[in-house]
């Protein structure tokens, strides 16, 4: 990766630090404020300063209020991304495609993030999946570190990237092939994937030549050619993997608000015994329909259930009109502290991103959950393998399977044991600390002149 050598930089000056994030999706966001909170306590620990800021693009749907209220500055690059852009950005890794196919937009998004970093000039860029910042800490030879939910290494994703067969094109005839067989099926799925749109983004690599960048990997994987690439997940997960010269399996990282009380309303219904206590909440890219048909799934079941309803998923009048006259079942559309809620719950329904899978296994509770894409299928199917999950198809999110999932989760104490097995790992692991150490020990190879030690 072409990168300047950074100057030697006094001890005592702050260190300055651009965390570039997409404010549309809550869980790139909300990773990126507890990598700058990783980033503070070991400066705190080191006797070190840092000034974090945080870049982001201007969009209808964002979470730059969250990142406000972590005590984080905010600035736009000034360019606003239409819904449109941001629907197919998140669409991407669900569909195999390009984050945004006009070549001009590509170029005008590579172009807001150089100036911010041409005029900011800070001593390091953290950024999510986001490739285009990628090409522009390289163009701008600013050293950088990417967080991804898996290792972006072409090995380790044509070997490890799909641990079964897609849900999309599972048929009838491949579920009842043996596991050795879908095994080796999702491999070969995996290395085709490599060759999808999502993986080559042909047109951001057109649009990055233009502005003379010349990595020799013109795909996603040159994109995100960074210093580190830290993967923030349980490292038992990746034990005898080769996961590439530059990533690091980091620990879990994700949202703790401890500041942020549960919501009385919620505290109310998970009070006391009685019946079982069900959380439902699929994220920012869970979609409306899998949403309903949840809502109304649970509320055909003996149980006290808390359904969060994103305003930009689903509005509370839809849901409550898919609800129907069910009084054991709450809808909100409130900001919770998921962690808590969920320490509170005997259940959490979700989708399978990678904060919200981590979230369920730090409050030690059993899930049911359906992936939005290839990627949250293989972080619910870790659950599975572990035995504190039930993971249903896309296909089959019907409401009579997910009632008929819900009452197994909760009648077998089995799920409740593993998840429970599960979180005392995750509690004997600091991601915090590991991913601090990881920036920290870069920044100060980059302050003495050195090529980092990858």
């Amino acid at each position: 990766m072409v990168r300047e050598k950074a100057k030697e930089k006094n001890m005592q000056e702050p260190v300055r630090v651009t965390v570039v994030v997409p404010t549309f999706n809550a869980g790139d966001t909300t990773r990126g404020v507890e990598i700058a909170r990783a980033i503070q306590r070991v400066a705190d620990q080191r006797g070190r300063e840092v000034e974090v800021s945080f870049l982001h693009p201007e969009t209808r749907q964002s979470f730059v209020k969250q990142i406000a209220e972590a005590g984080y500055e905010t600035r736009s690059t000034g360019l606003a991304l239409s819904q449109e852009e941001v629907d197919t950005i998140m669409r991407a890794d669900h569909d195999g495609t390009e984050f945004l196919t006009d070549q001009r937009r590509s170029g005008d998004v590579i172009d807001a993030i150089t100036d911010d970093l041409r005029q900011y000039r800070p001593d390091l860029m953290v950024y999510g999946f986001i490739p285009h910042a990628g090409i522009a800490a390289q163009l701008m030879g600013i050293p950088s570190v990417v967080y991804s939910p898996c290792p972006v290494y072409r090995p380790w994703l044509e070997q490890y990237f799909l641990l079964d067969v897609p849900d999309d094109l599972r048929l009838r005839i491949v579920d009842r092939l043996p596991k050795r067989l879908r095994t080796w099926m999702a491999r070969r799925l995996s290395s085709l994937a490599m060759r999808s749109g999502f993986f080559r983004q042909p047109v951001l690599a057109r649009a990055a030549r233009e502005r003379g960048w010349d990595n020799p990997q013109t795909d996603m994987f040159g994109m995100l050619d960074a210093d580190i690439q830290l993967v923030n997940d349980l490292p038992i997960y990746y034990e005898g993997q080769d996961v590439g010269p530059r990533t690091r399996i980091a620990g879990p990282l994700f949202s703790k608000p401890v500041d942020v009380p549960v919501p009385p309303e919620i505290v109310h219904r998970f009070a006391g015994e009685g019946a079982p206590k069900v959380f439902v909440a699929m994220g920012s890219s869970g979609e409306k329909e899998y949403l309903l048909t949840a809502i109304e799934a649970v509320a055909g079941v003996n149980c006290r259930a808390v359904v969060v309803c994103p305003p930009h998923v689903v509005s509370l009048d839809e849901a409550r009109l898919r609800l129907g006259e069910i009084d054991h079942v709450l809808l909100t559309d409130r900001f919770v502290p998921a962690p808590a809620v969920n320490s509170l719950a005997d259940v959490a329904i979700i989708h399978g991103g990678q904060g919200t899978v981590q979230t369920a296994v730090y409050a030690g509770t059993p899930v049911l959950g359906t992936g939005m894409q290839w990627e949250q299928c293989s972080n619910l199917d870790r659950l599975v393998q572990r035995g504190s999950a039930i993971r249903i198809p896309r296909k089959n999110w019907q409401v009579s399977r997910v009632r008929e999932s819900l009452e197994r989760l909760i009648a077998d104490p089995a799920h409740a044991v593993a998840a429970r097995e599960l979180q005392e790992e995750l509690a004997s692991t600091d991601g915090y600390q590991m991913t601090g150490d990881l920036i920290w020990d870069l920044l100060s190879e980059i302050s003495r002149g050195d090529e980092p030690d990858m």
